[in-house]
């Protein structure tokens, strides 16, 4: 069996039999994947303090012989990725994260590590909303905030838009339908997402939560 090496962040880890865990992984070179971690629920266990969420990691496996499932063979913590004050905040982002990018999928390292970047330079509540928008954008669901998502015609930053079934749409296309999105509010969050000392009011913040959940929820009906 051969062996492999590379960077990884660990999306979650699931019990298996008495001490054991599978753990499932985003590297860098080789996509999302999951290993066996044998022995690593042992308290003296070589695994088990590199098994931390958030934190930048090398990690180094065997193949299988059959199946998908590799067995790990040794990991090392290299850095923290968050605060502490940011840890939950940025469990959340590891959970949408897992529901973006797949098994198999060759992408998820880079989109992650760069919403878990995003979040700590900004404050929690908008940090989070910027860097999942960022991996929402990552994965094709949703698209810039400068062109009508339906007629692809590119829209000024002063004109008022509309959200409609996750979709951002000119007044063409949605004529005075859906969600109003002020010129002021994607001047901010555009702001917002390219500068992180751009400040976001209460007002769009919500409104951008509301966004995003909406997206989400799109997505998973299949729309």
């Amino acid at each position: 069996m051969a062996e492999q090496r590379d960077s990884a962040l660990l999306l979650r880890s699931i019990p298996f039999s008495d001490s054991s865990l599978i753990i499932h992984v985003f590297t860098e070179s080789h996509g999302r994947i999951s290993l066996m971690a044998r022995g690593a629920r042992r308290a003296k266990s070589p695994l088990r303090p590199g098994l931390t969420p958030l934190q930048q990691l090398h990690i180094r496996w065997k193949e299988p012989r059959t199946g998908s499932m590799g067995t790990l063979i040794e990991v090392q913590r290299l850095a923290n990725l968050l605060p502490e004050e940011k840890v939950l905040a940025g469990q959340e982002l590891l959970a949408t994260a897992s529901r973006l990018f797949h098994e198999g999928d060759a992408h998820g390292y880079a989109e992650l590590t760069l919403a878990l970047e995003m979040l700590s330079e900004r404050p929690e509540i908008s940090g989070v909303c910027a860097a999942t928008w960022k991996m929402l954008e990552a994965s094709g669901w949703t698209g810039d905030l400068e062109h009508c998502w339906h007629c692809v015609k590119p829209v000024d930053l002063n004109q008022t838009m509309y959200w409609q079934q996750g979709h951002l749409l000119c007044d063409t296309c949605a004529p005075n339908q859906g969600m109003k999105l002020s010129s002021g509010l994607r001047k901010s969050v555009s702001g917002h997402l390219s500068e992180s000392y751009t400040k976001l009011n209460p007002e769009y913040i919500t409104t951008w939560q509301m966004m995003i959940k909406d997206t989400i929820k799109h997505h998973q009906m299949g729309g």
